[in-house]
C-alpha cells in the first residue's frame, strides 16, 4: 500500500500476530531472507512457544515496482465510478462530486443567464477549477500519502492498458516466485515449512489472491477417486449459499466448510502434494469493489466467475460432468484432480475490515475495506472489526491500523484478537 519502506509493515505485523513475552517484549530474530533475491528483505524467526511451532515471517515488498504513477491514471476510473452507484465506503466522495457538478450545471443552464453572466459563470468555474487543482496538488503533496497513493496504486494495478501491463506482470510474478520458493525450501532433504499462511492488506490482497490462484494451477495433485475428504468437501460445499442467493451461511455451515477445507488439504499432503498454503487473511481490501474496479461492471464480473476466470470460495462447480468427474475435480489416469479454479477448496479465506459509519456517508471508518462474501463466495469468513474504539471511527485512518494494536488482545472485538483467530498458529498439523 502506498510507498512503505521494506520491513516496516512486517515488523508491525509480527507484533500483532504474536503475543508479547511476560516482560512485555516480543521475541523474534532477524535472519537472511532465503526465499527471495531482494537485498532489502529479511526473514524473521519466532522460536516455538507452547502449542505454537517455530514460525518464520516473510514480506513480499512490491512498492518499488509501482513507479511512475500519475493522478491522471485515476481519470478513467473516476468517470466510470461517477456513472454508477458508488462503492459503499466512498459514498461521501461520490455524493460531493455530483453535488458540485449539479450546482455548476444548474448555474449555467437553468438560470437563463445572459451572455455576459454566462461568461462570468464560466470564468468562475474555471477559476474554481484552478483552485481545485491547487488543492489537489496540496493534498497529494502534503496530505497522508497512504490515502492518495493507495487510490492510484489500486487503479494502476487493475488497469489493463499497455502502460500498466508490464508493472502488473512483474508484481504478480514476484508474488508467485516467493510462494514457490517457500514451497520448495528444504532442510536436511525434507520440506522446511509445514504450513504457509498468506496475510495481505489493502491492494496487497489483490496481489496475494492473484499469486495463490496462479500458483495453484501448477501444483495441483491427484487424489483417489474414492477420497473421503473430497466427498465430504463436495457435500459441505454443495449446501453453502450461492453467490447470487444473497444469503449468508450459518455459523455451523461456515465451521463445517472450513473443517472440510482443512481435511482436504491434509489429504492432499498425505498424497505427497507440496501445497502448503492453508489460509489467506485479507485486511481492509478494496476487493469489495472488485465488480466495479476489477471488471467493467457487475455483469462482467459474474460472467468471469461463471467462466472460472475469477476464482471463488467455494469454487464454482463445473456444469458439464464427464464420466468420473466431480463438481470440483476431473478424472485423469484413474485419479481425481482438483480443477484450476479450486485453490479455495483447500485454502481457508478470512476477511477483516473496520466498517465505515453509514450515517456519515462513509466518512468515518475505513474507506477501502468491506465484506467480500457477496462477490467471492459464501466460504469467505467476513469479520467486521467492531472494537478498537474510538480510533476506528477516524476518517480513513483505520485503513492503516490493522496491525496497530499489538497489546489489545483481551477484547473479543479487537482486530488483534480476530487476526490471531484467523492465523490459528497453534493448529495441530497432520503427521
Amino acid at each position: 500500500m502506498g510507498e512503505q519502506r521494506p520491513l516496516d509493515a512486517l515488523t508491525k505485523f509480527i507484533r500483532a500476530a504474536l503475543p508479547p513475552q511476560e516482560d512485555g517484549t516480543w521475541k523474534f530474530h532477524s535472519l537472511r531472507d532465503n526465499a527471495s533475491e531482494s537485498f532489502e528483505s529479511r526473514r524473521f524467526l519466532a522460536p516455538a512457544e507452547g502449542d505454537r511451532p517455530q514460525t518464520e515471517f516473510f514480506e513480499y515488498h512490491w512498492a518499488h515496482l509501482m513507479q511512475g504513477n500519475r493522478l491522471s491514471d485515476m481519470v478513467p476510473t473516476f468517470l466510470k465510478l461517477m456513472r454508477r452507484l458508488p462503492p459503499k465506503g466512498l459514498g461521501f466522495a461520490w455524493l460531493a462530486c455530483w453535488v458540485l457538478l449539479v450546482l455548476a450545471g444548474w448555474g449555467i443552464f437553468a438560470l437563463g443567464l445572459s451572455s455576459e453572466e454566462l461568461l462570468n459563470v464560466v470564468f468562475t468555474v474555471v477559476g474554481s477549477g484552478a483552485v481545485g487543482v491547487f488543492l489537489l496538488f496540496v493534498a497529494t503533496r502534503f496530505g497522508p500519502s497512504f490515502i492518495t497513493n493507495s487510490f492510484v496504486d489500486v487503479v494502476r494495478y487493475l488497469d489493463t492498458s499497455p502502460r500498466s501491463y508490464a508493472v502488473r506482470r512483474e508484481i504478480r510474478k514476484g508474488m508467485v516466485d516467493l510462494l514457490r520458493e517457500l514451497h520448495q525450501a528444504e532442510i536436511s532433504g525434507a520440506p522446511r515449512y509445514q504450513r504457509i499462511v498468506v496475510v495481505a492488506h489493502s491492494l496487497g490482497a489483490y496481489i496475494a489472491y492473484d499469486g495463490i490462484s496462479t500458483l495453484w494451477g501448477t501444483m495441483r495433485s491427484r487424489l483417489d477417486l474414492d477420497s473421503a475428504a473430497l466427498a465430504e468437501f463436495e457435500e459441505v460445499a454443495g449446501v453453502m449459499p450461492g453467490r447470487r442467493a444473497g444469503a449468508a451461511p450459518t455459523g455451523e455451515q461456515t465451521d463445517d466448510f472450513r473443517a472440510a477445507q482443512w481435511a482436504l488439504w491434509a489429504e492432499l499432503r498425505a498424497e505427497g502434494n507440496p501445497w502448503r498454503i492453508t489460509d489467506f487473511v485479507s485486511c481492509g481490501t478494496p476487493m469489495c469493489f472488485a465488480d466495479r474496479l476489477y471488471t467493467k461492471n457487475p455483469a462482467d464480473f459474474d460472467q468471469r466467475v461463471d467462466r472460472h476466470e475469477i476464482v471463488t470460495c467455494p469454487p464454482v462447480p463445473q456444469a458439464d460432468l464427464g464420466p468420473g468427474d466431480g463438481p470440483y475435480s476431473y478424472r485423469w489416469s484413474g485419479k481425481a484432480v482438483l480443477n484450476d479454479w479450486s485453490p479455495f477448496a483447500v485454502v481457508r479465506w478470512t476477511n477483516l475490515w473496520f466498517p465505515y459509519i453509514p450515517s456519515f456517508f462513509g466518512i468515518l471508518g475505513d474507506w477501502f475495506g468491506g465484506p467480500l462474501r457477496p462477490l467471492f463466495g459464501s466460504g469467505v469468513r467476513d469479520v467486521p472489526v467492531l472494537g478498537n474504539k474510538p480510533w476506528r471511527f477516524l476518517p480513513a485512518w483505520p485503513h492503516a491500523a490493522y496491525f496497530s494494536y499489538p497489546r489489545d488482545r483481551e477484547d473479543a472485538d479487537s482486530v488483534t484478537k480476530h487476526l490471531a483467530d484467523a492465523l490459528d498458529l497453534s493448529a495441530k498439523l497432520p503427521d
